[in-house]
Protein backbone atom coordinates (compact mmCIF):
# COMPACT_ATOMS: atom_id res chain seq x y z
CA UNK A 1 0.00 0.00 0.00
CA UNK A 2 2.80 2.48 1.07
CA UNK A 3 4.31 1.42 -2.35
CA UNK A 4 1.41 2.64 -4.61
CA UNK A 5 0.30 5.64 -2.50
CA UNK A 6 4.38 7.12 -2.81
CA UNK A 7 3.96 6.14 -6.87
CA UNK A 8 0.36 8.05 -7.21
CA UNK A 9 1.68 11.35 -4.88
CA UNK A 10 4.78 11.35 -6.92
CA UNK A 11 2.54 11.15 -10.31
CA UNK A 12 0.05 13.80 -8.83
CA UNK A 13 3.26 16.23 -8.40
CA UNK A 14 4.46 15.16 -12.30
CA UNK A 15 1.15 16.27 -13.74
CA UNK A 16 1.28 19.49 -11.66
CA UNK A 17 4.31 20.35 -13.38
CA UNK A 18 3.10 19.43 -16.70
CA UNK A 19 0.18 21.64 -16.20
CA UNK A 20 1.51 24.74 -15.07
CA UNK A 21 4.55 24.24 -18.03
CA UNK A 22 1.79 24.16 -20.53
CA UNK A 23 -0.98 26.57 -20.04
CA UNK A 24 -0.42 28.33 -22.96
CA UNK A 25 -1.08 25.25 -24.97
CA UNK A 26 -4.60 24.31 -23.54
CA UNK A 27 -7.38 23.82 -25.99
CA UNK A 28 -9.62 27.09 -25.06
CA UNK A 29 -12.47 28.29 -24.15
CA UNK A 30 -15.71 30.02 -24.70
CA UNK A 31 -16.40 33.02 -24.03
CA UNK A 32 -20.25 33.76 -22.12
CA UNK A 33 -21.02 37.15 -23.91
CA UNK A 34 -23.57 35.33 -25.77
CA UNK A 35 -25.73 34.92 -22.34
CA UNK A 36 -25.79 38.59 -21.90
CA UNK A 37 -26.38 39.12 -25.38
CA UNK A 38 -29.35 37.02 -24.71
CA UNK A 39 -30.67 38.13 -21.10
CA UNK A 40 -30.84 41.69 -23.24
CA UNK A 41 -33.46 40.70 -24.79
CA UNK A 42 -37.22 40.77 -24.17
CA UNK A 43 -38.75 37.58 -25.84
CA UNK A 44 -41.26 35.40 -24.73
CA UNK A 45 -41.26 34.62 -20.96
CA UNK A 46 -39.64 30.95 -21.78
CA UNK A 47 -36.92 32.51 -23.77
CA UNK A 48 -36.24 35.18 -20.69
CA UNK A 49 -36.42 32.19 -18.18
CA UNK A 50 -34.76 29.42 -20.06
CA UNK A 51 -32.28 30.35 -23.02
CA UNK A 52 -29.75 32.16 -21.91
CA UNK A 53 -29.18 29.42 -18.84
CA UNK A 54 -29.42 26.81 -21.37
CA UNK A 55 -26.86 28.46 -23.67
CA UNK A 56 -24.64 29.27 -20.23
CA UNK A 57 -25.12 25.78 -19.21
CA UNK A 58 -23.91 24.82 -22.75
CA UNK A 59 -20.43 26.54 -22.58
CA UNK A 60 -19.87 25.67 -18.61
CA UNK A 61 -20.04 21.86 -20.10
CA UNK A 62 -18.21 22.64 -23.32
CA UNK A 63 -15.42 24.34 -21.69
CA UNK A 64 -15.31 21.33 -18.77
CA UNK A 65 -14.54 19.31 -21.67
CA UNK A 66 -11.65 21.25 -22.70
CA UNK A 67 -9.84 21.57 -19.48
CA UNK A 68 -10.17 17.85 -18.92
CA UNK A 69 -9.01 17.06 -22.72
CA UNK A 70 -6.24 19.28 -21.38
CA UNK A 71 -5.74 17.52 -18.34
CA UNK A 72 -5.49 14.03 -20.70
CA UNK A 73 -2.56 15.03 -22.57
CA UNK A 74 -0.82 16.35 -19.34
CA UNK A 75 -1.60 13.01 -17.79
CA UNK A 76 -0.28 11.19 -21.18
CA UNK A 77 3.01 12.98 -21.02
CA UNK A 78 3.52 12.16 -17.28
CA UNK A 79 2.67 8.38 -18.21
CA UNK A 80 5.67 8.65 -20.53
CA UNK A 81 8.03 9.27 -17.85
CA UNK A 82 7.20 5.53 -16.12
CA UNK A 83 8.69 2.01 -17.60
CA UNK A 84 6.81 -0.40 -15.76
CA UNK A 85 3.34 -1.80 -16.61
CA UNK A 86 2.13 -2.32 -13.43
CA UNK A 87 2.99 1.75 -12.72
CA UNK A 88 1.30 2.64 -15.47
CA UNK A 89 -1.27 0.63 -15.14
CA UNK A 90 -1.58 2.13 -11.30
CA UNK A 91 -1.65 5.50 -12.52
CA UNK A 92 -4.41 5.38 -15.42
CA UNK A 93 -6.61 3.45 -13.13
CA UNK A 94 -6.75 6.11 -10.32
CA UNK A 95 -6.21 9.55 -12.61
CA UNK A 96 -6.39 8.83 -16.31
CA UNK A 97 -9.06 6.72 -16.91
CA UNK A 98 -11.82 8.75 -15.14
CA UNK A 99 -10.54 12.06 -17.50
CA UNK A 100 -10.68 10.06 -20.87
CA UNK A 101 -14.12 8.42 -20.15
CA UNK A 102 -15.68 11.69 -19.72
CA UNK A 103 -13.82 13.52 -22.47
CA UNK A 104 -14.82 10.54 -24.68
CA UNK A 105 -18.94 10.65 -24.14
CA UNK A 106 -19.14 14.23 -24.59
CA UNK A 107 -19.36 14.55 -28.69
CA UNK A 108 -22.41 12.45 -28.84
CA UNK A 109 -23.85 14.69 -25.76
CA UNK A 110 -23.01 17.93 -26.87
CA UNK A 111 -24.45 17.31 -29.96
CA UNK A 112 -28.20 16.23 -28.68
CA UNK A 113 -27.97 19.05 -26.11
CA UNK A 114 -27.06 21.48 -28.63
CA UNK A 115 -30.03 20.64 -30.37
CA UNK A 116 -32.04 21.39 -27.64
CA UNK A 117 -31.11 24.79 -26.73
CA UNK A 118 -31.18 25.17 -30.53
CA UNK A 119 -35.04 23.99 -30.56
CA UNK A 120 -35.68 26.07 -27.86
CA UNK A 121 -34.04 29.46 -28.84
CA UNK A 122 -35.80 28.62 -32.18
CA UNK A 123 -39.55 27.83 -31.18
CA UNK A 124 -39.54 30.82 -28.99
CA UNK A 125 -38.07 33.59 -31.31
CA UNK A 126 -40.33 32.23 -34.21
CA UNK A 127 -43.56 32.61 -31.58
CA UNK A 128 -42.43 36.17 -30.47
CA UNK A 129 -41.54 36.85 -34.39
CA UNK A 130 -44.29 35.49 -36.85
CA UNK A 131 -48.04 36.37 -36.19
CA UNK A 132 -50.32 33.03 -35.76
CA UNK A 133 -46.73 30.95 -35.02
CA UNK A 134 -48.13 28.16 -32.82
CA UNK A 135 -47.05 26.88 -29.83
CA UNK A 136 -46.54 23.11 -30.49
CA UNK A 137 -43.54 20.62 -31.58
CA UNK A 138 -43.87 17.42 -32.61
CA UNK A 139 -43.12 15.81 -29.13
CA UNK A 140 -46.49 17.13 -28.07
CA UNK A 141 -47.79 14.11 -30.09
CA UNK A 142 -45.61 11.55 -28.11
CA UNK A 143 -47.73 8.88 -25.91
CA UNK A 144 -46.98 9.10 -22.36
CA UNK A 145 -43.50 7.60 -21.88
CA UNK A 146 -42.58 7.72 -26.13
CA UNK A 147 -39.06 8.86 -26.86
CA UNK A 148 -38.21 11.78 -29.35
CA UNK A 149 -35.65 10.72 -31.26
CA UNK A 150 -32.28 12.38 -32.12
CA UNK A 151 -33.60 11.94 -36.11
CA UNK A 152 -36.61 13.08 -35.54
CA UNK A 153 -35.83 16.32 -33.39
CA UNK A 154 -33.38 17.21 -36.02
CA UNK A 155 -36.29 17.26 -38.97
CA UNK A 156 -37.58 19.35 -36.33
CA UNK A 157 -35.01 21.53 -35.92
CA UNK A 158 -35.14 22.18 -39.92
CA UNK A 159 -38.66 22.91 -39.81
CA UNK A 160 -37.93 25.63 -37.06
CA UNK A 161 -35.01 27.12 -38.50
CA UNK A 162 -35.91 27.31 -42.14
CA UNK A 163 -36.86 30.39 -42.04
CA UNK A 164 -33.71 31.81 -40.65
CA UNK A 165 -30.54 32.14 -42.56
CA UNK A 166 -27.53 31.70 -39.67
CA UNK A 167 -29.51 28.18 -39.43
CA UNK A 168 -27.78 26.53 -42.53
CA UNK A 169 -24.48 27.09 -41.50
CA UNK A 170 -24.87 26.04 -37.80
CA UNK A 171 -26.53 22.87 -38.99
CA UNK A 172 -23.82 22.10 -40.85
CA UNK A 173 -21.44 22.97 -37.99
CA UNK A 174 -23.62 20.65 -35.95
CA UNK A 175 -23.68 17.32 -38.00
CA UNK A 176 -19.85 17.76 -38.17
CA UNK A 177 -19.78 16.87 -34.62
CA UNK A 178 -19.52 12.74 -33.68
CA UNK A 179 -20.09 11.99 -37.03
CA UNK A 180 -19.15 9.06 -38.83
CA UNK A 181 -15.98 8.92 -39.44
CA UNK A 182 -15.54 10.00 -35.75
CA UNK A 183 -17.54 7.32 -34.25
CA UNK A 184 -15.54 4.51 -36.40
CA UNK A 185 -12.29 6.05 -35.23
CA UNK A 186 -13.45 6.22 -31.76
CA UNK A 187 -14.14 2.60 -32.50
CA UNK A 188 -17.87 3.23 -31.52
CA UNK A 189 -17.06 3.95 -27.88
CA UNK A 190 -19.51 5.85 -26.79
CA UNK A 191 -22.64 3.58 -27.84
CA UNK A 192 -20.90 0.49 -26.60
CA UNK A 193 -20.32 1.88 -23.43
CA UNK A 194 -24.01 2.74 -22.77
CA UNK A 195 -25.26 -0.61 -24.26
CA UNK A 196 -22.88 -3.13 -24.40
CA UNK A 197 -18.93 -3.28 -24.10
CA UNK A 198 -16.57 -0.24 -24.93
CA UNK A 199 -12.62 -1.04 -25.29
CA UNK A 200 -10.84 -0.72 -22.01
CA UNK A 201 -7.99 2.21 -22.42
CA UNK A 202 -4.20 1.42 -22.96
CA UNK A 203 -4.40 -2.48 -20.82
CA UNK A 204 -6.39 -5.09 -21.41
CA UNK A 205 -8.76 -6.88 -24.24
CA UNK A 206 -12.18 -7.88 -23.96
CA UNK A 207 -13.20 -11.14 -25.55
CA UNK A 208 -16.95 -11.61 -26.85
CA UNK A 209 -18.66 -14.71 -28.31
CA UNK A 210 -21.18 -12.53 -30.78
CA UNK A 211 -24.14 -14.58 -31.32
CA UNK A 212 -26.54 -13.70 -34.56
CA UNK A 213 -29.39 -15.43 -36.66
CA UNK A 214 -29.26 -15.49 -40.18
CA UNK A 215 -28.42 -17.37 -43.72
CA UNK A 216 -27.15 -20.50 -42.97
CA UNK A 217 -23.42 -20.81 -44.44
CA UNK A 218 -22.00 -23.81 -45.74
CA UNK A 219 -17.78 -24.31 -46.22
CA UNK A 220 -17.55 -26.02 -49.08
CA UNK A 221 -13.61 -27.44 -50.04
CA UNK A 222 -12.48 -26.93 -53.71
CA UNK A 223 -10.66 -29.43 -55.69
CA UNK A 224 -7.65 -26.85 -55.29
CA UNK A 225 -7.19 -27.15 -51.81
CA UNK A 226 -8.84 -24.29 -50.91
CA UNK A 227 -12.37 -23.86 -49.13
CA UNK A 228 -14.98 -21.25 -49.67
CA UNK A 229 -18.24 -20.30 -48.13
CA UNK A 230 -21.65 -20.55 -49.60
CA UNK A 231 -24.98 -19.14 -48.10
CA UNK A 232 -27.66 -20.86 -47.90
CA UNK A 233 -30.60 -18.03 -48.23
CA UNK A 234 -33.84 -20.41 -47.58
CA UNK A 235 -32.16 -21.69 -44.64
CA UNK A 236 -31.17 -19.95 -41.36
CA UNK A 237 -28.93 -21.10 -38.28
CA UNK A 238 -27.33 -19.65 -35.57
CA UNK A 239 -23.96 -18.50 -36.01
CA UNK A 240 -21.02 -17.31 -32.80
CA UNK A 241 -18.38 -14.81 -34.24
CA UNK A 242 -15.23 -14.90 -31.66
CA UNK A 243 -14.23 -11.37 -31.12
CA UNK A 244 -11.70 -9.25 -28.98
CA UNK A 245 -11.80 -6.18 -28.59
CA UNK A 246 -8.28 -4.36 -27.77
CA UNK A 247 -7.76 -1.74 -26.04
CA UNK A 248 -7.66 2.22 -26.59
CA UNK A 249 -4.59 4.28 -27.30
CA UNK A 250 -5.03 6.91 -24.27
CA UNK A 251 -2.59 9.35 -27.26
CA UNK A 252 -4.64 8.98 -30.26
CA UNK A 253 -8.24 8.82 -28.83
CA UNK A 254 -6.95 12.08 -26.87
CA UNK A 255 -5.96 13.12 -30.65
CA UNK A 256 -9.40 12.75 -32.02
CA UNK A 257 -11.77 13.47 -29.19
CA UNK A 258 -9.46 16.98 -29.45
CA UNK A 259 -10.74 16.89 -33.13
CA UNK A 260 -14.19 16.89 -31.98
CA UNK A 261 -14.03 19.22 -29.40
CA UNK A 262 -12.86 21.57 -32.12
CA UNK A 263 -15.69 21.09 -34.23
CA UNK A 264 -17.94 21.70 -31.25
CA UNK A 265 -16.72 24.90 -30.39
CA UNK A 266 -16.77 25.51 -33.89
CA UNK A 267 -20.45 24.72 -33.88
CA UNK A 268 -20.98 26.84 -31.21
CA UNK A 269 -19.80 30.02 -32.89
CA UNK A 270 -22.18 29.01 -35.99
CA UNK A 271 -24.93 28.70 -32.82
CA UNK A 272 -23.80 32.03 -31.52
CA UNK A 273 -24.41 33.65 -34.94
CA UNK A 274 -28.22 32.09 -35.28
CA UNK A 275 -28.72 33.44 -32.15
CA UNK A 276 -27.48 36.83 -32.94
CA UNK A 277 -29.49 36.89 -35.32
CA UNK A 278 -32.50 35.90 -33.72
CA UNK A 279 -31.89 38.24 -30.90
CA UNK A 280 -31.11 41.16 -33.41
CA UNK A 281 -34.88 40.44 -34.93
CA UNK A 282 -36.47 39.95 -31.26
CA UNK A 283 -35.05 43.29 -30.57
CA UNK A 284 -37.07 45.49 -33.42
CA UNK A 285 -40.54 46.42 -32.77
CA UNK A 286 -43.26 44.05 -33.41
CA UNK A 287 -45.03 44.74 -36.16
CA UNK A 288 -48.36 42.68 -37.29
CA UNK A 289 -47.17 41.86 -40.55
CA UNK A 290 -43.87 40.34 -39.69
CA UNK A 291 -42.06 39.01 -42.60
CA UNK A 292 -39.33 36.14 -43.12
CA UNK A 293 -35.77 37.69 -41.19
Amino acid sequence: MAKWRALLTEAYGRFHDVIERSQANGPGLTPYDMVKRVEAITGTFPWSWGVPSEIQESINITNAWGSRLHEWGAWNSVLEGYDKDDDKWEIVNHFVEPVAFYCMLQPSSFADRLIIVAETALHQANLRTFPNEPDHLEQDNLKPGAAFRRCDRKRQLDRLGSRWSAYKPFRQALDDVNDASYREVSRNFRNLCAHSFAPRFMFGHITRAMRSFGPRVEIVAQPDGTCVEIDHPTKKAVRYTMIQLSPLSLVSARGTNLGEYQKARQALDKFFDLVDQLCARLGEPLTPGATEP
